[in-house]
C-alpha cells in the first residue's frame, strides 16, 4: 500500500508539473505580446503616457503590487516555480496523510506568510514615515543652494533609503521629459498606503497651480509630519503591553496545540483519524481566526498609521 501510495503521488506531481509549465509558457507568451503591443502604443502616441511606478512595471499587477509593498526581489518566474513546488508538497501530504492534515498545514503556512508579508510591509511604511520629514528638509536646503524645486526634490530622494527608488527613478524620467510629475507621489501613497506622501503631493500640486512659494507649504509639511511622528511614538509606547499581551493571545494557543500534537501521538491519531477529533479541529480553527481578527481590530488605533 505505501509503496503504491508513493507511486499514485509521483504521477500526480508530475501531470501537474506538465500542467503548471504549460501555462507558464503560455502566461509568458501573451505577456511578451502585451508588452510588444503597449511599446508600439507608447511611442505611437507619446502624450497618453501614464506615470505610474516602477519604471517597466506599468499597471502594477496584483502580485507585482504585492512583492513592491514588501520590498520582495523576487522575479514573477521564480515566485511560480516556488508556487508548484509549494503545491506539489502539499498534494504529496494530502496523498499520504489525508485531507485534515493538508489543512492543518494550509493554514499555517497561509498565516505565516501573512505575518512575514505584513511585517516588511510596515517596515517599509515606516521608514517612509521616519524619513519624509528629513527629506522635506534637504529638499528645502537644495532649493536655498540654488536648484530648481524639481531637481532638488530628485536629489532628496536619491540620497535617502532605497524604498523610495521607485519614486525616483519615475520622478526623474518625467522631469526630464516635462510631464506632469505630481501625480507619481499620489500613486506612490497609495501603493504603501501612506497619508504623509498625499500631504507632499497636495503641497506640490497647489503649488504648481497656484505659482504660490513652495517653502512655507514645505515647512508646514515638516513640522505635521514630525508632530504626528511624535504623537505615533507616544502612543506605541503608552500601548506597548498591550500590543505584546495581544500577539501572546494570538500565538499561544496554536504553539500548544502543536506541542501537544507532537509529544503525543494518541492525541495527534484522535484528532487527525476521528470525527470528534475532525470538530474540534474545524472548531478551534474557526475561533482562533475570529480571536486574531478581534484581537486585530482592537490594537489598531491613530498611532499605527
Amino acid at each position: 500500500m505505501p509503496a503504491q501510495t508513493l507511486f499514485a503521488a509521483a504521477i500526480t506531481v508530475s501531470v501537474l508539473t506538465l500542467v503548471v509549465l504549460l501555462g507558464q509558457w503560455v502566461w509568458t507568451r501573451t505577456a511578451g505580446m502585451r508588452a510588444i503591443e503597449r511599446t508600439t502604443r507608447m511611442r505611437l502616441f507619446p502624450a497618453q503616457e501614464t506615470t505610474v511606478l516602477g519604471g517597466a512595471r506599468v499597471d502594477l499587477g496584483p502580485v507585482e503590487r504585492l512583492l513592491v509593498q514588501a520590498d520582495i526581489a523576487m522575479s514573477l518566474q521564480r515566485l511560480t516555480i516556488l508556487a508548484v513546488v509549494l503545491v506539489a508538497g502539499l498534494l504529496v501530504l494530502f496523498v499520504t496523510r489525508g485531507l485534515v492534515e493538508l489543512l492543518v498545514t494550509v493554514f499555517f503556512i497561509s498565516v505565516a506568510g501573512a505575518v512575514w508579508w505584513r511585517v516588511r510591509f510596515q517596515k517599509q511604511r515606516r521608514v517612509i514615515h521616519e524619513e519624509l520629514p528629513g527629506i522635506i528638509d534637504a529638499a528645502l536646503r537644495n532649493i536655498d543652494a540654488g536648484r530648481s524645486l524639481e531637481h532638488s526634490l530628485i536629489v532628496a530622494f536619491d540620497e535617502s533609503s532605497p524604498v523610495f527608488q521607485p519614486l525616483v527613478f519615475r520622478l526623474r524620467s518625467a522631469v526630464e521629459a516635462g510631464r506632469e510629475y505630481t501625480g507619481l507621489f499620489e500613486d506612490f501613497a497609495r501603493l504603501y498606503n501612506t497619508p504623509s506622501m498625499i500631504l507632499v503631493a497636495l503641497a506640490l500640486r497647489t503649488t504648481s497651480r497656484f505659482g504660490s512659494s513652495i517653502r512655507p507649504v514645505l515647512e508646514q509639511v515638516a513640522a505635521s509630519l514630525r508632530s504626528q511622528q511624535e504623537l505615533r511614538q507616544e502612543f506605541l509606547a503608552a500601548t506597548a503591553e498591550t500590543r505584546f499581551t495581544a500577539v501572546t493571545f494570538a500565538v499561544l494557543p496554536p504553539g500548544l496545540a502543536a506541542y501537544m500534537v507532537l509529544m503525543n501521538e494518541e492525541y495527534a491519531d484522535i484528532l487527525v483519524n476521528t470525527p470528534t477529533g475532525h470538530n474540534l479541529l474545524i472548531t478551534a480553527g474557526i475561533l482562533q481566526l475570529i480571536g486574531m481578527a478581534v484581537i486585530w481590530r482592537m490594537i489598531q488605533g491613530v498611532g499605527r498609521a
